[in-house]
């Protein structure tokens, strides 16, 4: 398994490249910038994102007993979706934003982290990190399970929230960052502990309200599966995803909108359109976008909830 929290696992349903959206619709939602200068500056240019596949009910949960009805009309909410690995900086990247790593010598150095595509298989050693934003406000879970080469997944797990207490209201611009920077640590390495482990396969739910189901027990654990499966049974996604050289190094903009466990156990001024306080920053519509973008089709006033499989090379 993957040290901390959470390691990885690809597939899925593959499909023809052909079609794209713009990055417009997911930037739109975010907070315009605070410019004091009577000029307008100008508009970013939008970016293009290549389609990569449909995902649909990966954790294969069978047809739930009773669902939502069905003549809700249907909301699409996007979730973008970054994914890093940490590496040594070349003296060229000296003056990148970098993150203490502990190397395979013990020893705490200085490294960045440089955003790798959905797909990537990660080695045994690799550090990892990864963001979750999304276009609409509202609270977030995250849910992991082990994958294994037989096909079989473990069972699921709450990431975040991890208990009653932590505030998992997301909003956006507002980057959610597994593990907080502020982690003495902030990455995931890969450790994995059994021979037929390939991953594993997170599920993020964006819910417009705070979810009894989804909450987890007293010592951790999931309260209730079923809630959950009934999310996973109807989710429909489909998966966008950058294919330009830009912005691949993590940046000091991310740092300041990274807004994880750690930095909401920190904030005293806490408002209930704020969980970060003054620690965090929302990003703008001009600034750094995420590196995947999961347009979830659901049921207006219903959870959307999308999948992201992180591969771990046998």
């Amino acid at each position: 398994m993957l040290l901390v929290l959470c390691a990885g696992m690809a597939g899925g349903q593959t499909g023809v490249q052909t079609r794209s959206i713009t990055s417009d619709d997911f930037a739109s939602q975010r907070p315009a910038k605070q410019d004091p200068s009577p000029k307008r500056p100008p508009k970013a240019k939008p970016l293009t994102y290549k389609f990569v596949r449909t995902d649909k009910n990966l954790t294969r949960t069978k047809k739930p007993p009773v669902t939502s009805p069905a003549n809700l009309p249907v909301k699409v909410t996007e979730i973008g979706v970054t994914m890093w690995r940490l590496r040594p900086p070349t003296q060229a990247e000296a003056g990148s934003f970098l993150l203490p790593v502990l190397d395979d010598n013990q020893e705490r150095k200085m490294w960045l982290a440089e955003r790798v595509s959905l797909d990537t298989a990660f080695a045994a050693g690799d550090r990892v990190r990864f963001a979750i934003e999304s276009s609409d406000s509202g609270y977030l879970y995250v849910f992991g399970r082990e994958t294994y080469s037989d096909g079989s997944l473990g069972a699921p797990y709450p990431i975040f929230a991890a208990s009653r207490t932590d505030s998992n209201m997301v909003r956006p611009g507002m980057l959610f960052d597994i593990p907080d920077q502020r982690e003495d640590l902030p990455y995931l390495k890969i450790d994995p502990k059994k021979p037929n482990y390939t991953g594993e396969l997170l599920t993020i739910v964006i819910s417009p309200k705070p979810s009894a189901n989804l909450a987890a027990d007293k010592s951790g654990n999931l309260k209730n599966g079923e809630g959950l499966a009934e999310l996973e049974f109807g989710s429909e996604v489909e998966i966008f995803s950058r294919t330009d050289s830009v912005d691949k190094i993590f940046s000091r903009a991310e740092s300041e909108a990274s807004c994880g466990v750690k930095t909401r156990e920190l904030v005293r001024e806490a408002t209930g359109t704020d969980p970060c306080g003054t620690r965090a920053r929302k990003l703008s519509r001009d600034e750094v976008l995420p590196q995947t973008i999961y347009r979830v089709k659901g049921m207006s006033g219903r959870p959307a909830v999308a999948f992201v499989k992180l591969a771990v090379r046998p």
